[in-house]
């Protein structure tokens, strides 16, 4: 019985496509997944994503009143200016008792977090701490104040959000959720979506597929065999209120 619920994932899918998946039983995973890459390789124009994000907590376990009304004003300050991902790093720095590397991807979508910290290095002179993030990966924190001996060694992430992803082809939240349902491990998960004919960007890891450092599982994934194409996709974000351009993967 065909799953009519999929096709969510493609809304520019014509009546003989239609036809012909109900005529011949093709699975509608392969279909979109064909048409997907049919429309992206003949009309050359640039992709566009956008996320517009409805629920978005994420929060750390235990922090306190002050740390959350830090990062309630930093929120609004980047998204009241329009900040890009470099700016909101230093605004966070600026008036956040201390910030840690896995937060910093979810609360200001940077995609580079790493070299963004070594380039504010050159500024201005960070303390740093070794911390342990939900009980098992290693991570630092980063403040503008010499003293971190009140800051924890561990840190424990919750992360809840309600987001919807259109691209030029219609929306494809489903697409991920989907795929975040069937399939456990991140690298498994970019690699379902790929084969899906999905473009992916950091933004999905971060969101639906459990990758904080995309380009990292994409050179696993090249190392095993797939060939993926990088190109250029603009993204906009209501969190952040911004547009730019990013790194979008493929086959």
């Amino acid at each position: 019985m065909p799953n009519h619920d999929r096709f969510e994932c493609q809304t520019a899918i014509d009546s003989d496509a239609i036809l012909q998946y109900f005529t011949q039983g093709m699975n509608s995973s392969t279909l979109i997944s064909v048409m997907i890459r049919q429309q992206i390789s003949g009309d050359g124009m640039q992709e566009h994503i956008d996320y517009q994000i409805e629920k978005y907590q994420f929060r750390a376990r235990n922090e306190s009143p002050r740390l959350m009304r830090q990062w309630e004003d930093v929120m609004r300050e980047c998204h009241d200016t329009g900040a890009g991902a470099r700016e909101r790093l230093r605004i966070a720095l600026l008036n956040v008792d201390y910030v840690t590397s896995f937060e910093l991807p979810f609360r200001l979508l940077l995609t580079r977090t790493p070299q963004m910290i070594d380039s504010v290095r050159r500024e201005w002179q960070l303390s740093q701490k070794k911390v342990v993030f939900n009980e098992r990966q290693r991570g630092c924190v980063y403040s503008l104040q010499n003293d971190l001996s009140g800051v924890p060694d561990s840190f424990s992430y919750s992360l809840a959000t309600r987001i919807r992803r259109a691209d030029s082809y219609g929306m494809t939240t489903r697409c991920f959720t989907d795929i975040a349902g069937q399939v456990k491990a991140p690298t498994a998960r970019l690699k379902l979506a790929l084969e899906s004919g999905l473009i992916v960007t950091a933004l999905d890891g971060l969101f639906w597929l459990g990758i904080q450092r995309i380009a990292a599982d994409v050179q696993r994934l090249r190392q095993s065999g797939m060939t993926i194409i990088t190109r250029d996709v603009e993204v906009s974000d209501s969190l952040t209120g911004t547009t730019r351009v990013v790194s979008g993967y493929s086959l």
